[in-house]
Formats: structure tokens, C-alpha cells, sequence
């Protein structure tokens, strides 16, 4: 058997190691009883790789914006074996958003904001789906098949959300408390992308703004890139926020917190000089909203409007 770190770590808190050496370990249950015959119940090669965390850029920031990256790394460790999958397909859009870990951070620089980075691969496990989503580990994407991801067991779901998507979402929830706390409104924005073709269709967005109950950060943002630009923007497109939204309401909305989720075509960030230019002008207009006082307060929505505004 080959273990993966994040099933070691499953593994442990059930079974007792008899032994661990050279990268082989000896597990056994708790109430095994020794018998002639008897052996413990697990072997295995435990394959050596580094748990990989969170990349948090400019921790200790405090400069009203809060970016998120869920889907910035095409990476999956070793233990993994690529999913099953051949190695073309991590340079694809279904392990990762093409542009989007660039133009995050890119806008870090120019505006000193921080920001968490997703560790590992979309195909492993997804940030941005709830914890029983039915794709948070998905068994295909866009028509590829996932080996590795095939009839997992909760257990083996458990583990990957013990090593990785935990640790992300609490990264995110330090931040915004340690904002609202210090008694910030920070502006919380997830940096995604999205290909520029969809089942055979053209998508003429350049960028969209998607957004759930709270419209706020989204039609402000939405406002002034039609004001400084003549790109095609989406209000709710190419995604609706209101069908997925996992990261922003975790770490915005149900703050209260003014919060909306970018998307931006991939081929307008996919060399360093086009994702400077994005980042760019989203430092620029996010610098402009904040200065405005519709979002400056805590705000908490429902499907019928503003229920709650704390000041």
C-alpha cells in the first residue's frame, strides 16, 4: 500500500505505529490482540513529500482589501501520483485557474494587500465548494475522467480536507477576523479565471463580478470598469454567484463584509505582461471603492435585501 501524508495523518489518529522507518510503516488497531498467526492490519510505503500549507502573502497587512486565491496552484504531491491523470492535464484549466495566482499576486504588490493562495490542485480537492459538496473532490472535470478520485471513501475525503482545505479556509478566517477585529470593513475579492470557450461556445466576456445576496462590491466594481473601459462585463457571468459561492460567503458575506468573487478570461492573463495589466486595473478601481461609503459598513443580507447593518 502507498500512503499518501495527508492518509498517514487519517490513519494515525486510529490505528497505533508499530513502526516507521525509511519511509515504512507498521500500523495496527487499537484493540489488536496478538495471536499466532495475527499480523497488523497495514503496511505501507509512506511516500516523502512536504505537507504542503497556504501561501499567505503580506500577512500582517492592513490595507482594507482581503484577496483570496482558491484555484492558484495546478500542484499535487507526490504521494498522489497525478491522479491517475497523464501530465498535460495540469496545464489545463480543470487543475487550476490559468492567470489568476499572477494576477494576485501582482495586485499584493501594487497595493500592499494581503492574501492566501490555495496549496494544492482544484482536481485534488476544490476550496471553493462547500465541505459536502458533491465535487469537492471531483471524480471528473470537463469530461476527463479522475482516476484517483473514483469511489473514494469519506475517510479518504477527510484526509485530503485535514491536510489541505482546512488549513486554507482557516488562513482565510485569522484574516478576516484579525480585519474586523482591529474594527476594518476590509473589501474581500477571490481572483479567478475562466476559458475563453465552453462547450463548443464562444464566451464574450472579458471579466465578470459575481455576487449572492450582498450586490455591493460586485456592481460598484462592475460600475467603474465600465466607466474606465470598453470591456464586456458580466454581471453574474460567465458564473452566477448565486449557484456557487462557497469561499466568499464563508469569508465575506457572512461577515457582513462588502465581498465579490473576479473572473477573468484566460487568455487576458496568461503571459506576465497581460496579468500586470489586469492587476493593474483592478488595484486601481478596488483603491477608488475604497474610498466610498456604501463600503465602508457591515451589511448582512438575505434573499429579500439588507436585514442587518452594523456601523
Amino acid at each position: 500500500m502507498v500512503l499518501a501524508y495527508s492518509d498517514f495523518y487519517f490513519l494515525t489518529d486510529r490505528y497505533q505505529i508499530l513502526g516507521f522507518a525509511a519511509h515504512v510503516i507498521v500500523l495496527q488497531p487499537p484493540d489488536f490482540i496478538a495471536r499466532p498467526g495475527n499480523s497488523p492490519l497495514l503496511i505501507g510505503t509512506l511516500m516523502p513529500h512536504t505537507m504542503e500549507q497556504p501561501v499567505l502573502i503580506n500577512r500582517d497587512a492592513r490595507t482594507g482589501v482581503i484577496l483570496l486565491c482558491d484555484h492558484a496552484t495546478n500542484h499535487v504531491p507526490a504521494g498522489y501520483d497525478n491522479l491517475g491523470l497523464d501530465a498535460c492535464h495540469f496545464q489545463d484549466h480543470i487543475a487550476y485557474d490559468i492567470g489568476a495566482e499572477a494576477v494576485t499576486r501582482k495586485i499584493c504588490e501594487m497595493m500592499g494587500a494581503p492574501a492566501v493562495l490555495g496549496p494544492v490542485s482544484r482536481l485534488l480537492i476544490d476550496c471553493n465548494r462547500g465541505p459536502d459538496h458533491a465535487t469537492l473532490v471531483p471524480p471528473e472535470s470537463d469530461g476527463i475522467d479522475i482516476p484517483a478520485n473514483r469511489d473514494l471513501t469519506q475517510a479518504a475525503i477527510e484526509a485530503r480536507m485535514k491536510a489541505y482545505y482546512h488549513p486554507f479556509h482557516e488562513a482565510c478566517d485569522s484574516l478576516v477576523f484579525d480585519h474586523v477585529e482591529a474594527g476594518m470593513v476590509p473589501l474581500v475579492v477571490a481572483i479567478h479565471s475562466f476559458t475563453p470557450t465552453m462547450n463548443g461556445e464562444d464566451r464574450v466576456w472579458h471579466a465578470g463580478f459575481l455576487w449572492d445576496e450582498d450586490p455591493r462590491l460586485a456592481q460598484a466594481m462592475i460600475g467603474l470598469m465600465e466607466r474606465e473601459t470598453d470591456l464586456v462585463i458580466g454581471d453574474n457571468l460567465p458564473y452566477s454567484g448565486k449557484d456557487l459561492y462557497y469561499s466568499m460567503q464563508r469569508h465575506g458575506a457572512d461577515h457582513g463584509l462588502p465581498q465579490t468573487t473576479l473572473e477573468i478570461r484566460q487568455d487576458l492573463v496568461d503571459t506576465d505582461e497581460k496579468a500586470t495589466q489586469w492587476a493593474a486595473l483592478i488595484a486601481d478601481l478596488l483603491d477608488e471603492c475604497l474610498s466610498r461609503e456604501d463600503l465602508s459598513q457591515r451589511k448582512f443580507y438575505s434573499k429579500s435585501g439588507p436585514k442587518e447593518t452594523l456601523t
